[in-house]
């Protein structure tokens, strides 16, 4: 059974951040791994890829030693094929209520926790080889595992305590985009911000681990620290960020300079 990486910084109360990728690309996944990362997320809720283009991420993550992490809609059978195929963690977005976490829980994780169908012949089994005991086996992929919920509607707010009551789930994340568009849209992001530090502040106490999207603009770091003050460990950002950053500064210094070389011929 392969060691949890992030999942053991978070149990030592360390900070994570990941990358989040929306499409198919084994290499970006091994770039995040080389950068630094600690875990990054296979984003199948906003972008179309299939289950052969996953698996070969998981395996890219896998050989990089980072926490391969699927982000997918509510779906059993689908949590089921990637958890086989050797995802650390599983994260679902649109959790409203207590019982959506509770089936979460349920289809993710091997009794008692859950009722999770076994099978340990494929990846995440190492394919039996080497399992003497497979009551341990399924114990220590219980322990392993990282469960997260997402928390992004307005609704699910009046509900707040009985969702970080549920056990097995271990993670918030906070998705602010969806609860702005919840809250109707309002034209100052303020209160929206306000109500993720309130969620945070509340879970933190309920013991979850909480964890944020992070847009890197100039002040990203200094928002990072925000929730870190607040006791939130788990931060997600996305390489297109970077991408688009970097090369809108790049091409705008290549023009500018272009034009000051032109002046300076003219003179």
């Amino acid at each position: 059974m392969r060691v949890n990486k992030t999942k053991a910084k978070l149990a030592a109360n360390q900070s994570v951040i990941g990358a989040g990728i929306a499409f198919p690309s084994p290499d970006l996944v091994e770039l995040c791994a080389v950068v630094g990362f600690d875990f990054i997320t296979i984003d199948t809720e906003h972008e179309p890829m299939n289950e052969e283009q996953i698996v070969h991420m998981i395996r890219a993550a896998e050989s990089f030693d980072i926490t391969p992490i699927v982000r997918l809609p509510r779906n059993p059978e689908l949590i089921l094929h990637f958890l086989n195929a050797g995802a650390q963690g599983i994260h679902v977005p649109r959790c409203t209520t207590a019982d959506d976490l509770k089936e979460l829980a349920k289809w993710t994780r091997f009794h008692p926790q859950g009722e999770r169908t076994f099978y340990n012949r494929g990846r995440s089994g190492n394919f039996s080889v080497g399992v003497a005991d497979t009551a341990e086996w399924s114990r220590a992929a219980n322990r392993e595992l990282l469960v997260i919920a997402m928390v992004e509607e307005v609704r699910a707010l009046d509900k707040l305590d009985e969702i970080l009551a549920v056990p097995h789930v271990d993670a918030i994340h906070l998705g602010h985009m969806d609860l702005w568009q919840s809250m109707g849209m309002p034209p100052d992001m303020k209160g929206v911000f306000e109500t993720i530090e309130q969620i945070a502040t509340r879970g933190v106490a309920a013991g979850k681990i909480m964890s944020h999207t992070i847009r890197l603009t100039e002040d990203a770091v200094d928002r990072m620290g925000e929730y870190m003050r607040i006791g939130s460990r788990m931060f997600t950002v996305s390489p297109l960020d970077f991408l688009r950053q970097g090369g809108v500064t790049l091409v705008k210094g290549v023009r500018d300079m272009e034009k000051r070389v032109l002046a300076h011929r003219s003179k």
